[in-house]
């Protein structure tokens, strides 16, 4: 709020002076008269004084409803443009493009059904439901394991691996052990370890794959041990050259790459053409509690030629994730048809 003295000879002037300076929304909060002191007393004016205040900023009504009104217009054009972009996909082909699934392989599964009608669209989900397959889960019965994570940076590898570790403590009894590999982000690796003392594990830092190489005789006490690795750029050629040093001279039994499900389908090809170098991996995917479009998984799959495994839906840890579920997937790319 602004506040401000004014000294004028009358009243109606200090208001006049008020509203030139604060305009018509200053309040008066004190207002009172006086005399000048003269020579030696002598020739006394007589003064007022008034101390006004005005709201700093103030937003008028009226800009807001304008405002407001335009919005409305505003989306009202465009939910109009959608109604007429919607309206020009005549056939399933043509849906399957407009939500983002990749032309090539939408003409894969649309293929000899065109027609939108309820029996082709059971025909698409079965065909979407066997594309995607089965969900690969680690699997420890009856050996031991050592898993890494891999993918490029903040899609949550680090508290994927602490939901997957709880469930392999909590549900299927097993001895685990967390290592990262994560030395570029100090807050990764002091993560990991927080969720180390939660679940009651250790966790190891490792520089290099030569770190890793010397905690061999402890790792194999483990049933299973998890490795996060640093998220990497897929332009970064010098990261993924350490990323590829680090996975070719490691001993690994399943290797899973994690995306994020908020990832933009030509983002998500960049991404997995620069994985290129591994022959087999696993897709893993986060963040579907952020998007209501979960094309990318399709896609994914498609360009990687790689099955899925786990999905998460959140940040709770640890039962925020679970197996792909295909036919949940395949419906959500069906959805409003």
């Amino acid at each position: 709020m602004k506040v401000k003295r004014y000294i004028a000879d009358n009243y109606q002037d200090a208001l006049r002076m008020i509203k030139t300076e604060m305009g018509s929304d200053a309040i008066i909060l004190q207002q009172n008269s006086y005399k000048e002191k003269g020579l030696k007393g002598l020739f006394k004016k007589k003064k007022v004084e008034v101390l006004a205040a005005v709201e700093e900023n103030k937003i008028d009504e009226r800009d807001i409803f304008y405002k407001d009104l335009y919005e409305i217009k505003s989306l009202l054009r465009e939910f109009k443009k959608s109604e007429n972009r919607e309206d020009d996909k005549k056939d399933l082909r043509d849906k399957l493009i407009y939500i983002g699934v990749d032309e090539d392989l939408t003409k894969i599964l649309t293929e000899g059904i065109s027609e939108i009608t309820d029996d082709n669209i059971k025909i698409l989900q079965k065909r979407i439901v066997n594309f995607i397959g089965p969900p690969k889960k680690i699997n420890c019965l009856n050996e031991k394991k050592r898993v890494v994570f891999i993918g490029p940076t903040g899609v949550g590898k680090t508290t994927t691996i602490a939901k997957i570790a709880s469930h392999l403590i909590l549900r299927e009894k097993k001895n685990v052990l967390l290592i990262t590999a994560d030395i570029f982000r100090i807050a990764g690796a002091e993560q990991l370890k927080i969720y180390g003392e939660i679940l009651g594990v250790p966790v190891k830092v490792v520089n290099n794959i030569f770190d890793l190489n010397r905690l061999e005789s402890e790792i194999s006490n483990y049933d299973i041990v998890l490795i996060d690795t640093a998220g990497r750029s897929h332009t970064d050629s010098r990261k993924m050259q350490e990323l590829k040093t680090f996975l070719q001279y490691g001993s690994y039994d399943d290797i899973y790459l994690c995306l994020s499900a908020t990832t933009k389908n030509s983002d998500a090809k960049k991404i997995i053409k620069s994985y290129d170098f591994i022959n087999d991996y696993n897709l893993l995917f986060t963040k579907l509690d952020e998007t209501d479009n979960y094309s990318v998984i399709l896609n994914s799959i498609y360009y990687s030629k790689k099955p899925i495994s786990y999905v998460t839906t959140g940040q709770i840890v640890p039962d925020d994730i679970c197996l792909a579920d295909s036919k949940m997937i395949a419906q959500n790319i069906l959805k409003g048809n």
